[in-house]
Formats: C-alpha cells, sequence, structure tokens
C-alpha cells in the first residue's frame, strides 16, 4: 500500500503507540512557538487550546511539503529513510500528516509540561489525591503526491480527554519522581506508561489520549479523511 503517515512530534511515546499499531510513521517534529500559539487565541477552552496547538503542528509540516521551495525530500529535516519513503511515494499516492498537543487541567489550571525540577516536584504534590482532566487535541491533514511536491487535499480536527484518579502521593515519593526527570518534559508532568503509572489508580474516559495520541480517534478522523485504516498497517503483528 502507498498511504503513509507522518506525525507532527518527537514523542517517543506517539511513535511507540503508532508503531506497535502497525502504522510505523515518518516522525517529523513540528517547529512552533507554543505560548505564540496560546497567547494569539481567543479562547481558554481547554479542548481548543490542545487543538489549536495540534492543528499548528499538523500545518507547519503540511506547509513544508506543499511549499514548491521545499517540495523535494532533500530538503527537509528527515532522516535518509524518511526521506526515500517520501520520496519513492508515486504520483497520487497519499500521505496523511498528525499533529498532536496534550495539556492537564488541574485545579482549575492548563498545566503543560514542567520543564524545571521545581515545577515538577510542585504539579506532582497538586497530582496526590486529585482528579484532573487530560486533553488531547488532534489534526488530522489528507496530502496528495503531484509532480511538484505535495498539495492538501482536506483538514480536520478532534480531541480526546480523559479524567485521571490519583493515588495519594508522599512528598518523598514526589522528590523521588522528579529527580527521575521522568516527569519535566511530558504534559502534566506524569505518564501512564511509565514510572508514573504506579500513581494513577483509574481513568474514565479515552485512554488512549492519555499517551499522547488516540489511536479510536485517529483512524475516525482519517476514515473521515478518505483513508482506509488497514491501508496504513505496515507491520503486522505476527511479521514483528
Amino acid at each position: 500500500m502507498t498511504d503513509r503517515l507522518v506525525l507532527a512530534s518527537a514523542s517517543p511515546a506517539r511513535l511507540k503507540v503508532l508503531t506497535q499499531a502497525g502504522v510505523p510513521p515518518l516522525a517529523w517534529p513540528a517547529n512552533i512557538d507554543e505560548d505564540a500559539v496560546r497567547a494569539g487565541l481567543k479562547t481558554t477552552d481547554p479542548s481548543q487550546v490542545v487543538t489549536a496547538l495540534a492543528q499548528a503542528k499538523a500545518r507547519h509540516i503540511g506547509q513544508l511539503l506543499t511549499n514548491p521551495k521545499r517540495s523535494r525530500p532533500n530538503a527537509f529535516s528527515l532522516d535518509s529513510k524518511a526521506r526515500e519513503d517520501l520520496e519513492n511515494l508515486p504520483l497520487g499516492a497519499r500521505l496523511a500528516v498528525i499533529g498532536c498537543d496534550s495539556m492537564l487541567l488541574l485545579n482549575g489550571k492548563l498545566r503543560g509540561k514542567p520543564h524545571s525540577f521545581e515545577r515538577a516536584l510542585q504539579q506532582i504534590h497538586e497530582l496526590s489525591g486529585a482528579s484532573p482532566t487530560l486533553f488531547t487535541g488532534h489534526c488530522a491533514l489528507a496530502l496528495k503526491r503531484s509532480a511538484t511536491g505535495f498539495t492538501c487535499e482536506n483538514e480536520i480536527l478532534g480531541h480526546s480527554q480523559a479524567t485521571l484518579y490519583f493515588s495519594e502521593i508522599s512528598m518523598a515519593e514526589a522528590r523521588a519522581y522528579a529527580e527521575t526527570k521522568e516527569p519535566l518534559e511530558v504534559a502534566g508532568g506524569f505518564t501512564i506508561d511509565g514510572l508514573g503509572g504506579a500513581f494513577i489508580e483509574s481513568i474514565k474516559g479515552d485512554p488512549h489520549g492519555i499517551i499522547g495520541i488516540s489511536l479510536p480517534l485517529v483512524r475516525k478522523l482519517l476514515t473521515e479523511l478518505g483513508f482506509f485504516w488497514p491501508n496504513l498497517w505496515k507491520v503486522l503483528p505476527n511479521e514483528s
């Protein structure tokens, strides 16, 4: 099958989720100013904020692909295998670009990545016994291979959300977790598929989005764009 998927993210977790689902993407991190995007929004609604950020990421990659001056893969900041895959797409082949962004609504405030030890420690402390909601925005673009590069056919947006119920976390545990540096560069300051998973008792809502990308939602969005999900499968379970 010639359909391919580009993930506008450097997230190892998102890459792993898609790869395990048989859809190994071409990972191409979007370079956007998230603070500037948020500052330009007229809303503070969590679902709209994360969706706008996801849209900015997907559009950034989409614009690079459709810009005639940068239409050849060797102009992209991609590894050689990804460049080869893009260059070998035949005329008429379709390319899906997926952008995602996650933020945590905790104590009335929308939280992103803590970045620093101090912020991570404070955020973990606030998570103790709390039930915050994680919002994950998604934007999907449909592009088609042409003689001059790619043309954008359509765009669609969506979001997933889930409420998480955290156990009580002692200050000693919070400090030990922050010291691992795992929570510093993840949305909300925790992971469910890593060391932080032991602090989460239950989940209500879409569990996929907690890792940063909702497979059911991505499939739904791409189906609405005219993609056939099985056509994106590149590695079947018995081949891995």
